[in-house]
């Protein structure tokens, strides 16, 4: 690009500090649409002539961003850095920074690197930082920095190996750093690195790294070799991470080797303690019937939270009620005062034939969420659920909307810019006092930007504005699929509400998509079986595809569990398999119990949200609470409604 452009563009960029005219804006939209999609062709004239065509527009900058990006190795400097001055809020700063900041890196342009990058995070740019160290000869404390840059369980990039290779002609690395990276290798599955690494170890240790490689491919193999392997603190670490790892997946295995290896080594207390209690702790997960007395046999300190959690879990599942109690009052303070233990210790108390159970559920019975509700539906009351009304502010709104970042989030959705709208948002939202989250959530919800209303009113404090938190998101889609595939509406908003809060482009890291989560391959499945339209998983997004896939499969999952919503909710979450595996195995429990005692510690969670949000879906619909009482107390019937407690 010709140097006169970039003039052009650094005056541009002073041009653009003017407030946003009140021009056509649409007709601004459609140029800024239009230019955007010019820089994903990579037509830079036509991004260029957006630009120009778009001095006031609060977008503009976007796509000066965009042009920057693609040219980042021939932006001059004063226009860089004014931009990234002159932008640093923005949410775009970050990637081009770290774009330009690589690019100086890349071309050796150690001044402007060292000016401007010394302190950034990137691995890439930490690398290039060193190495423009190195070549100035500032390497004071340098080695230490680089030692951090190494330790990594992962491959690092290309843009270190010059830093790497002046750490090693400085005697890097010692043994215990090579072993420390070896093994962070092996924890992160990264064998192919970690056998690269075998190098770096003192030649008369490398064959402890192969019997570590061993352990992390064939546990069971290797515990049993390990039995002939010399009493050395190498050997010990090996087993004892084997032991620990076998425990996760297989723990009567583990327990086995245990018993066998406990007296081929001499172990440390703290060593024999860390095994026994990731075997007690797997066991407990597993709900055998000897694990409160395997947890019992650990030393004090090793009986944390964590663990007492699971002991009180194991006894509930073998109906031992005081060992329940036990767990519980043995709990720090904190963990006893969550609503769960509270609940389980009135659980415990009412099993034991105790009248202070009638105490512990009432203490808790006024609370809006899964533990208050069941305590509410044991105690005979009604669910408590008390409304806070917001009320519109008028001057606040406006003086919001008057601000520059408020008014680039709108734009930035009405363009379709959702994640930099998101990014935006989450910005603004923080130099925000409460009454100004309270205004801007009703703003959000208005647009229909549900999850920011969510999100706002969570900052704000406030939790029982319940018709903004819980919004009914495509009413029409939702209750007429609802009504096809006779789901429960309340249900399928409860789940909505807890996959993706509202946000119809959720995206986790799995892959799911959309309102209701979905992973392609299954709506894929969904829609073949059902006769339901799918475009590939980017339609996901769109609430008219997702809503009807997401609730047809619900109603599948419902004919599999036999109508059982405790079920359908977590297959939902953890998938079907799993759950036909946890009823198995626990074929009466009762339904708190069953649901308090799954393995996957999301699901555990995810299952009373899910019920909890249904809940108030139900007060929302002018229901009486029939989903959570009903399927949690099978034999005692609806709830006695909804109540605000005085």
């Amino acid at each position: 690009m010709k140097a006169s452009v970039w003039k052009w563009l650094l005056i541009a960029l002073v041009a653009a500090a003017a407030p946003a005219a009140a021009a056509d804006r649409e007709r601004d939209r459609a140029v800024f649409v239009d230019g955007w999609q010019a820089a994903a062709r990579g037509d830079q004239a036509d991004v260029l002539q957006a630009i120009q065509q778009l001095p006031d527009y609060p977008l503009t900058p976007y796509l000066q961003f965009e042009l920057f990006r693609q040219r980042i190795d021939q932006v001059p400097a004063p226009v860089m850095t004014q931009f990234l001055a002159r932008y640093r809020d923005w949410s775009f700063f970050d990637s081009i920074q770290r774009a330009w900041l690589r690019s100086l890196g890349e071309r050796g342009e150690f001044d402007l690197l060292l000016a401007h990058g010394r302190q950034h995070g990137d691995t890439r740019v930490r690398c290039h930082v060193a190495r423009a160290l190195i070549e100035r000869g500032e390497t004071d404390d340098l080695e230490s920095a680089v030692r951090e840059l190494w330790l990594s369980g992962r491959s690092r990039p290309d843009a270190c190996n010059e830093a790497f290779a002046w750490w090693r002609r400085q005697g890097n690395p010692d043994a215990d750093t090579a072993w420390h990276r070896f093994r962070l290798a092996v924890e992160a599955g990264e064998r192919r690195l970690a056998g690269y690494l075998k190098r770096y170890l003192p030649a008369d240790e490398r064959s402890w790294a192969d019997r570590w490689l061993s352990m992390s491919l064939r546990p069971h193999v290797a515990l049993r070799e390990a039995r002939q392997w010399r009493d050395i603190e190498q050997a010990r670490s090996i087993v004892r991470w084997g032991l620990e790892r076998r425990a996760r997946s297989e723990w009567e295995s583990a327990l086995d080797s245990w018993r066998i290896l406990s007296r081929n080594f001499r172990w440390s207390e703290a060593e024999r303690a860390s095994i026994e209690r990731e075997i007690a702790l797997f066991r407990a997960v597993d709900l055998d019937a000897g694990a409160v007395d395997a947890i019992d046999t650990l030393p004090a300190d090793a009986r944390d939270d964590q663990i007492l959690a699971w002991r009180a879990r194991a006894a509930m599942a073998g109906g031992d009620w005081q060992a329940v109690l036990e767990s519980i009052e043995a709990m720090s303070i904190g963990q006893q005062a969550e609503s769960r233990w509270r609940y389980w210790r009135g659980r415990a108390l009412g099993q034991l034939r105790r009248p202070d159970a009638l105490l512990a559920f009432a203490s808790l019975s006024a609370e809006a969420d899964y533990h208050g509700f069941l305590s509410a539906h044991r105690l005979g009351q009604p669910l408590s659920l008390c409304e806070e009304t917001l009320q519109a502010d008028s001057d606040l709104q406006r003086r919001l909307l008057r601000n520059a970042e408020f008014e680039r989030v709108f734009e930035l959705f009405h363009v379709g810019l959702d994640w930099h709208a998101r990014r935006t948002w989450r910005h603004v939202s923080r130099r925000m006092i409460d009454a100004e989250r309270e205004q801007a959530a009703l703003i959000a919800a208005g647009q229909g930007w549900h999850h920011f209303a969510i999100t706002a009113l969570n900052e704000a404090g406030l939790r029982q504005a319940y018709p903004w938190r819980f919004p009914m998101a495509a009413k029409g889609t939702v209750m007429a699929e609802a009504r096809r595939y006779g789901v429960d509406p309340a249900l399928a908003y409860g789940l909505m509400r807890a996959e993706s809060a509202m946000q119809p482009d959720a995206r986790s890291p799995a892959g799911a998509l959309g309102l209701l989560q979905l992973m392609p391959a299954t709506a894929s499945a969904v829609a073949s079986r059902n006769g339901l339209a799918y475009r590939g998983a980017e339609s996901l997004t769109d609430p008219a595809v997702n809503v009807p896939l997401g609730i047809a499969h619900l109603a599948e999952l419902y004919r599999d569990f036999g109508g059982n919503w405790i079920r359908v909710a977590a297959a939902y979450n953890a998938g079907a398999n799993a759950v036909r595996r946890w009823l198995d195995e626990r074929p009466d429990t009762a339904p708190d119990v069953w649901i308090e005692t799954m393995p996957y510690y999301e699901t555990r969670d995810y299952v009373p949200r899910v019920l909890a949000f249904a809940t108030i879906y139900e007060w929302q619909l002018e229901r009486r609470p029939e989903l959570l009482t009903g399927q949690v107390f099978p034999e005692g019937g609806v709830a006695a409604g909804f109540a605000c407690p005085p």
